[in-house]
């Protein structure tokens, strides 16, 4: 099978693209790092120009890469293959503190446990044949069963300690080809995964950690908790997770140990459609009101945003007005594999 040469400028890090793998796949697997985000085309985190060479854009959205994107020779590498040599703009982002890419690979994992945690949120315990390796914020994929190809994305819920048996929280979706069969996976059913994916992880730092959730994206903001909480990691933690209604409040109990567990964690859950069975005394509204509200100043903090791609970026708006700097804003918008 014939390859193309993938050079990076101005760094000159080159790498060997296989006919038909997307560019950034080709760069993960032999440890390169570059920025990225759901890997399917939707989020335009891993647009690049492409200064020289030819490439297929495959199934990019046109709302992340606009067809006047494309004629200038911007691509979304999750989705673009090299049809020729290619040499891609990719300026050196001190503010990502990107650390080392941990190269991706196929596992074989048996399910522990399910359970439901909330009306729509379900816990998936994955046992793997072997330990992965990942940082606490990243996703993995699983294979749809009896759907050979067909993969969907979850975010770990675990810290990376426990490499062997992991974590992942998911959203229920009626339709959904994975989850909406959640209810009928059973205990030792075996599934094909592969990973890790993401750069939206615990970054190192000293500055205090802001924490923003809606739905299953409190998975990997659970990781970075059980991770802080093991290396009693000193910085101050203010986790902000909006729900409808009480009942959609997933495993209280398990957040509220942090802060006996050697992290210093502020939990600060919002619900925007309280009802009179909730009693709920707690801030009202959706989670971007809330911070708009309860949140002066965004400057000191690193911030870490997972969910619905309208609460990431209201909230990550809100921030930049108060302050966030450029750069400590890290998303996880959360498509759904119908809207892809």
């Amino acid at each position: 099978m014939s390859s193309r040469r993938i050079r990076l400028a101005p760094s000159g890090t080159s790498f060997e693209a296989a006919e038909g793998e997307a560019v950034l796949n080709a760069a993960l697997r032999q440890g390169v790092s570059l920025r990225y985000g759901c890997r399917h085309g939707n989020c335009s985190s891993c647009k690049y120009l492409v200064t020289d060479g030819e490439v297929d854009f495959g199934k990019a959205s046109p709302y992340s890469l606009s067809e006047r994107e494309r004629e200038d020779g911007w691509a979304l590498l999750c989705c673009a293959r090299a049809l020729s040599d290619l040499e891609i703009q990719v300026p050196e982002d001190h503010a990502a503190r990107l650390l080392q890419v941990i190269r991706p690979a196929d596992f074989s994992a048996t399910v522990a446990a399910n359970d439901p945690v909330s009306r729509a949120l379900y816990r998936l315990r994955l046992r793997f044949d072997r330990p992965i390796e990942f940082y606490p914020g990243q996703f993995l994929e699983v294979e749809v069963p009896g759907q050979a190809d067909e993969w969907r994305s979850y975010s770990m819920a675990s810290s990376p300690s426990r490499g062997d048996e992991i974590e992942l929280v998911i959203q229920r979706i009626p339709d959904g080809l994975f989850s909406g069969r959640l209810e009928m996976l059973e205990v030792g059913s075996r599934l094909r995964v592969r990973g890790p994916y993401g750069t939206s992880y615990l970054r190192e730092g000293r500055e205090p950690i802001l924490l923003v959730a809606g739905g299953s994206g409190i998975a990997p903001m659970l990781s970075m908790l059980e991770f802080a909480a093991e290396r009693r990691d000193p910085r101050p933690i203010i986790f902000y997770y909006g729900a409808r209604t009480a009942a959609d409040l997933p495993m209280q109990d398990r957040i509220a140990s942090f802060e006996g567990r050697g992290a210093s964690v502020r939990y600060r859950p919002a619900l925007s459609e309280p009802t009179p069975a909730c009693m709920w005394e707690g801030p009202v509204g959706m989670i971007a009101q809330v911070i708009q509200r309860d949140l002066p100043d965004a400057s000191p903090f690193d911030a870490y945003i997972c969910g619905p791609p309208p609460m990431c970026d209201s909230v990550s708006l809100i921030l930049a007005a108060k302050g966030l700097q450029d750069g400590r804003a890290f998303l996880d918008r959360f498509y759904s594999a119908v809207e892809r």
